[in-house]
Order: structure tokens, then sequence, then C-alpha cells
């Protein structure tokens, strides 16, 4: 049975007059958008915020281009882009709304109710929000590390992402980074007929083995112990200088060098943090502060898309049963608690005999 009854939004629904939304989630990656589909699918007014121009999250932007062969319902594996643009139109279709290229900056308690719930006020880059609930789901790791050597050439062939570029033959690239990000990227450089050379600072690299033996076997070549010393033009392209001594010259270079961690903006929502600075959650994906769920790699490592998902949903759907049964949360803890007090009285008698 459902554990819902079914409200379709009005597709003429004027969003734009609406006094509050029932959710607002912070983020458009695979659990921002799995979270905006199952409140939406329940008849919740949502709004989705993405600091980006698009949805989709790290599947869109760090490997479009790679078969994700793991995503249950695709036998021949799907491109993170394709999986990215499905998910958002299915969103879209749902009568999610969405704002692009808009970040947060906080979220205010207010003192608005609705139906006995405090509303809350998101406050972004462009506008401010109302709101009954919030889902937190915009990644642990906010924006590419900048290689600054690199980035003083003003290139636009130097790429912190995979670019779309049908076919490399003939080209020269230069990929730095030793994760499985940066040799991903590799990977698909080479497929596309690229000479591909892989700037490792460590001794060894860091990525899965098998990727690292693929793109050594397609004729990429890894180079270890070094980094990039300084960068200028030659001819057209970049020559980039390692710390050996050795020149590579490169007509595009890919950075997967590591993200910025999103750390101050958590703290900035004076939420409990873990000791890696992520947010610190319950059993039920809330917060510190009551109404504010977070899901996906903000409370934790990164995950695999399908987690994500399961995250999004599982938290999605405690904020509609929160909208939709006042206390229900509360109630369902205090039972959960008392089932793990039996539980452990049970265990100390059983130590105890």
């Amino acid at each position: 049975m459902a554990d819902f009854k079914v409200t379709e939004l009005d597709e003429n629904l004027d969003f734009d007059a609406l006094a509050y939304w029932d959710v607002v989630i912070i983020g458009a990656g695979p659990a921002g958008l799995a979270a905006s589909l199952t409140t939406a699918h329940r008849g919740l007014t949502t709004l989705v915020i993405e600091a980006k121009d698009r949805a989709g999250g790290q599947p869109q932007f760090l490997y479009p281009d790679k078969k994700i062969v793991d995503i249950p319902g695709f036998p021949e594996g799907i491109s993170g882009e394709e999986l990215s643009d499905r998910v958002y139109r299915q969103a879209v279709d749902a009568l999610v709304q969405f704002r692009f290229n808009d970040e947060l900056h906080a979220i205010e308690e207010t003192d608005q109710t609705e139906k006995d719930d405090q509303l809350k006020r998101v406050v972004t880059k462009g506008g401010e929000y109302l709101c009954r609930k919030v889902i937190v789901a915009c990644g642990l790791l906010h924006f590419p590390r900048k290689l600054p050597v690199i980035d003083a050439l003003e290139s636009r062939s130097v790429f912190y992402k995979v670019p779309k570029i049908g076919d490399y033959e003939g080209r020269s690239v230069a990929v730095v980074g030793g994760g499985d990000s940066a040799f991903d990227a590799a990977a698909m450089a080479l497929d596309r007929r690229a000479e591909v050379d892989v700037v490792v600072r460590a001794e060894a690299p860091v990525a899965k083995a098998d990727t690292v033996d693929r793109v050594r076997d397609s004729g990429g070549r890894v180079r270890c112990g070094v980094e990039v010393a300084s960068a200028r033009y030659d001819g057209g392209a970049m020559a980039l200088t390692l710390t050996d001594g050795t020149e590579l010259h490169a007509d595009y270079v890919i950075v997967q060098i590591g993200f910025l961690s999103a750390k101050e903006t958590f703290q900035r929502l004076d939420l409990r943090l873990n000791d890696d600075g992520s947010i610190a959650i319950d059993p039920y994906f809330e917060t510190s502060r009551r109404g504010i769920f977070a899901v996906g790699d903000v409370h934790g490592d990164i995950k695999l898309v399908t987690v994500a998902w399961a995250e999004g949903i599982q938290a999605a759907i405690y904020a509609f049963k929160e909208i939709t049964s006042p206390y229900w949360l509360n109630e369902k803890r205090l039972r959960d608690q008392k089932i793990a007090m039996i539980g452990d009285k049970i265990s100390q008698a059983a130590r105890d005999r």
C-alpha cells in the first residue's frame, strides 16, 4: 500500500504568487532531484535552488560522458549527462520549480506559522523564500579546486570538467590529478584519440587500478611524483614545465585536483557538524535544527548515485509526514528510543547471566 495519498499539483498554479513553499531543496544533484520528485509527487509545492546553471550535480559536471553501469534498469549503462537530463525532465514534469545560478546564504527562523509549523526563510544570493521544510542536498564539496599556475594563462582550453569535444585526434591533452576523476577524464580523452599525459603529484595514483591500467594500456603517459611548476604559451599550445624539468605541450588541460569544502556554508547555517566538517544528522536525516534535513554527500563520504537517491527519497518522505501528520516524527523518535532502550536492557541482562 502506498504511504501517501496522491495529490496532483495544479499545472496552472501560479508559483510566483505562493505565500510560502512546502519544501525548499538546496542542490539539484542526484539526492536533491530525488527528494524533489518525492515531495512534488505527494502534492507539496517544491522549489530547488542550484548554484550552477543546470541540474545534475557530480554526474553532470564531473563525468557527463562516462557510462555509469551500476544504475538499475540500464543494462548497457547510461552517461552522467543523460541520467541527469532524464531525472531533471521528470522533476519538471512533476511541477518542481528551479532557480539556477543562485547560492544559499542563510536559513532563518521566522515568527510566521502554518498549521503550527514555524516557517523558515531561505535567503539566497537572488532572493528570499518562505517554506515549511528545508532539505540541504548541495554536496559536501562545492567548487573545483583551482590550479593558479595554469589559471594565470586565462585560457579557454583549461577545463575543470571533461570538455565536450567529439574528437581529439592529433591533439595533446594534459590531465592534472591522481584520483578517479582525473583518470576517468584521461580515459575518455584517449577514447577520443588524444595524446594524453597525466600529471600526478603523489608517488602513485590513488585512482582505481583498472582505470590506471586502462589509461596506460591505451597509450597514456602517467607521470608520478611531479607537479606543474610553470605554464606559458608556445606556438598556440600551452607549455607546462614540471618540477622534474620535463616540458609538456598541451592543446587542452583538464584539472581534477579535488574540490573546496562547503564547511563555511554549513557553519553559517548554524548546524551541528561532524569532525570532518560534514553536517551531523539523526536517523531521520534531520539536522540539529528542527525542520532542516540533509541528504547525500553533505553528511559524509561521497556516495553512489543510487544511495543519494535513496537518502533524498527517505528525507522527503519524513518531511512530507511532518507536514501532513504534525508531531509524527517526534512520536516515531520516542517509539524508536523506547525500542532501543528495551534492546539495551535485554543485552545487558544477557551479559549479566
